[in-house]
């Protein structure tokens, strides 16, 4: 039996799913609004011809949703509120009709994802769509309401970390090679379009998620060379990127890490040119006390502050000196920051911790905290400026993530969170993390969804290598939705003020807290319908 019906963007389409249809919904002029096609034919359909009937047609597009494996969908430290504990296939990577025609699976549900974006004219619109296979028609209608009313911007900040090397080796391409630069900037433009406006910009190669005594492929972009004993740098080309990925959309820009992940111990890999040859200078075995690295920076430092000011890029610069120290390096990254802060001393510090004590000792300016536990501490002594971050860790407690194992609604509600805890800057580790857990090989991320069995499958990247530039994910229009409802409360707020704004939600179950909200996706769409009816009242 054929069957073909409309579900909500927010519906996982997973076997033994019960899937609740869906046929309106409603969206401000410039928000970007998704909804899911669900078919079925009782053979193989090789072919079939998707029909966009609609008075608003140029506004809609349509991608297949395809299939990848969860093979480790929580850790011990989960909880219920999940897909499945046990691995399972998931639904999950957006390709454009234009590279792949739809096709249908033989007696089970198949996808299609729908977009509908643009400046669009205020009113209800139908959108009709037909699926045509061999003359086989199946016909679906949708309601679409256009409020009168936009979204207004908000001071936030917004970073997934963009790893140079993923690309370079799917694609099997020199690193900035003219080839690299085609797909690195659709890889950038994709973030841009999903809300995402400031980059990880590679100093030197990110010291992230290595190996202690081995490396990552080198994606640095500061020249240096060893000449009678002093170091000179050339600083042409990570200006020259700076200043392109801002036409690209971004605004701000994270230098890379000056010191090694979890405590700065040591120096990131430098390569430098020394008698002629490009060789590395700095490395694991540099300590970050050693009077080598220590020149190397007293030298640097003032060289980039002066540059990026003259190019008037450094007021938009955030600097990172260690991702993640632990307690027990307090010391060492306070050494670093001493270091940091002798030749930029109006540098912004800005570093994700697991600890308070950094931020009261007045080491980090910037202080990213996780949204677990940690966050409490920081808001109840009222740090302003805060931002969240979530990763592997954060996967219990009911604590929203876009884990592939996690009810798309999950990873939606961060968005309310965000404006309930009135955070100004979100970042996550994994934009296209394509390595296995700390970078011991590449991955297909089509076929190892889990960084190699070590982390979340979904954790480590949310967009797919595609043809010259990245295929989305479920996961990331998803949660470019929950950017949308963090910026929806506060264009509401603008209106009718923060108190009534924070009742609205309260009335329907969400509080200021990152573990407590209403688990069913029916609240937030209830608040948000809310929000639509007050903003569209002149």
């Amino acid at each position: 039996m054929n069957e073909m019906f409309i579900v909500s963007s927010l519906a996982n389409v997973i076997a033994g799913a019960k899937l609740k249809r869906e046929t309106k919904g409603s969206m401000l002029k410039n928000e970007v609004f998704s909804f899911q096609v669900v078919y079925r034919y009782d053979w193989c359909a090789r072919e079939i011809d998707v029909t966009i009937d609609s008075p608003i047609k140029k506004f809609v597009s349509v991608r297949m949703e395809e299939i990848v494996p969860v093979t480790t969908p929580n850790t011990w430290a989960g909880d219920d509120f999940v897909l499945s504990k046990e691995p399972f296939l998931l639904p999950d990577v957006l390709v454009p009709i234009e590279k792949r025609r739809p096709t249908g699976r033989y007696n089970t549900y198949s996808v299609l994802w729908f977009t509908v974006k643009g400046d669009l004219p205020v009113g209800t619109h139908d959108i009709v769509i037909t699926l045509d296979s061999g003359g086989n028609k199946q016909t679906c209608k949708y309601k679409l309401t256009v409020v009168d009313a936009k979204l207004e911007e908000v001071d936030f900040k917004y970073t997934r970390w963009f790893h140079y090397d993923g690309i370079a080796q799917y694609y099997n391409l020199p690193v900035f090679s003219p080839e690299y630069n085609k797909i690195m900037d659709n890889f950038i433009k994709c973030a841009v379009n999903h809300g995402q406006n400031m980059l990880l910009v590679p100093m030197f190669t990110p010291p992230l998620d290595t190996r202690i005594g081995s490396e990552r492929l080198t994606v640095q972009l500061v020249d240096v060379e060893v000449k009678n004993g002093k170091y000179v740098f050339d600083l042409d080309r990570l200006v020259a990127f700076m200043k392109h990925i801002k036409k690209l959309g971004i605004k701000y820009f994270e230098l890379s890490h000056l010191f090694t992940q979890w405590g700065a111990k040591a120096a990131p890999k430098i390569m430098a040119k020394k008698n002629g040859k490009l060789v590395q200078i700095m490395g694991w075995d540099t300590p970050t006390t050693g009077a080598k690295y220590k020149k190397f920076l007293s030298e640097f430092l003032p060289t980039l502050r002066a540059r990026l000011i003259k190019e008037k890029l450094f007021k938009s610069c955030y600097f990172h000196l260690s991702d993640e120290p632990s307690d027990k390096t307090i010391e060492d990254y306070s050494i670093a920051r001493n270091i940091f802060k002798q030749y930029v001393p109006d540098g912004i510090v800005m570093d994700a911790l697991s600890h308070y004590d950094f931020y009261e000792r007045g080491l980090v300016d910037r202080p990213v905290s996780g949204t677990d536990a940690v966050i409490r501490e920081f808001i109840a002594n009222n740090v302003q400026n805060m931002w969240v971050y979530y990763c592997c860790g954060q996967c219990g407690g009911n604590l929203s993530n876009v884990i592939m194992a996690f009810p798309a609604y999950r990873n939606r509600v961060l968005g309310v969170q965000l404006y309930m805890n009135q955070i100004n800057g979100f970042l996550q580790w994994g934009y296209n993390f394509y390595n296995s857990v700390l970078s011991d090989e590449p991955v297909n991320p089509y076929f190892i969804t889990d960084c190699g069995g070590g982390l979340q499958s979904g954790d480590g990247f949310i967009v797919y290598p595609g043809k010259n530039g990245p295929y989305d994910s479920i996961r990331h229009e998803v949660f470019f939705e929950a950017l949308q409802d963090f910026y929806l409360f506060h264009t509401l707020e603008k209106k009718i003020g923060r108190v009534k704004t924070e009742a609205l939600l309260e009335k329907y179950g969400f509080k200021k807290s990152f573990t407590e909200y209403p688990h069913e996706e029916e609240a937030l769409m209830k608040a948000r319908s809310a929000a639509h009816r007050l903003l569209g009242k002149k």
